[in-house]
């Protein structure tokens, strides 16, 4: 079955980000496919640790020598066995929140170095993935354009550099949030769940732009 990993990465139980983490478990819903939300605050991740000569584990086995104690090792399974992801996060000083940061770092430990060890078998179980990026600013939204940078070069890197492709890997969408413009992003994040859905599960293929007179096709 399809499986969408909805990240919260708002401590809040409520408020202006965590409504979108309900619009994206309604839309997940009302589509029929399953999702799961996994509140990174609730956790309690242990910041990398930088073992022994700055790598530790993660390195060669992939894993975080302390993913046991602190759930890591069972968040990167979830991460394993979905087939898309949105991530929320509030924006916290043009930046994404401690918690998703905590959770990236040790995820691109383990993830990101699989590609460095030349085996085809052993990829980044994020690879070959697409990703929604909701950032939620309480304020006027200045920090929303920082914040999609350090959260484009996660998702990038955790996805081994796909880029995207035709849609299916890499970041789908981008909607950054204010109090102002909150309703039709809602709006907007139920839209680019049901489209992300349609070219990954659906395998619906997108016109690809190689010529000017392929405009007509859009």
């Amino acid at each position: 079955m399809f499986k969408i990993l909805i990240v919260n990465a708002t401590p809040k139980t409520d408020g202006l980000c965590y409504s979108f983490v309900e619009v994206a478990e309604e839309t997940a819903d009302a589509l029929g496919i399953h999702a799961e939300t996994i509140r990174l605050a609730g956790y309690g991740l242990r910041k990398c640790m930088m073992c022994h000569d700055g790598w530790g584990i993660c390195f060669k086995e992939h894993t975080c020598l302390f993913g046991e104690k602190d759930g890591f090792a069972a968040l990167q399974q979830k991460v394993n066995e979905a087939d898309a992801f949105v991530y929320i996060t509030p924006v916290y000083w043009g930046e994404i929140s401690e918690e998703l940061k905590i959770f990236w770092d040790k995820l691109r430990r383990c993830e990101t170095t699989k590609q460095w060890n030349g085996k085809e078998d052993i990829i980044s179980f994020h690879k070959n993935k697409p990703s929604i990026l909701v950032a939620s600013a309480g304020g006027g939204g200045g920090g929303i354009p920082s914040t999609f940078t350090a959260m484009e070069r996660a998702v990038d890197q955790l996805g081994e550099h796909t880029g995207c492709q035709n849609g299916t890997a890499g970041i789908f969408d981008y909607i950054g949030v204010t109090r102002w413009n909150a309703e039709y992003k809602r709006t907007a994040l139920k839209e680019a769940i049901k489209e992300m859905v349609a070219l990954k599960r659906d395998k619906k293929i997108p016109p690809v732009m190689n010529h000017p007179a392929d405009l007509e096709k859009f």
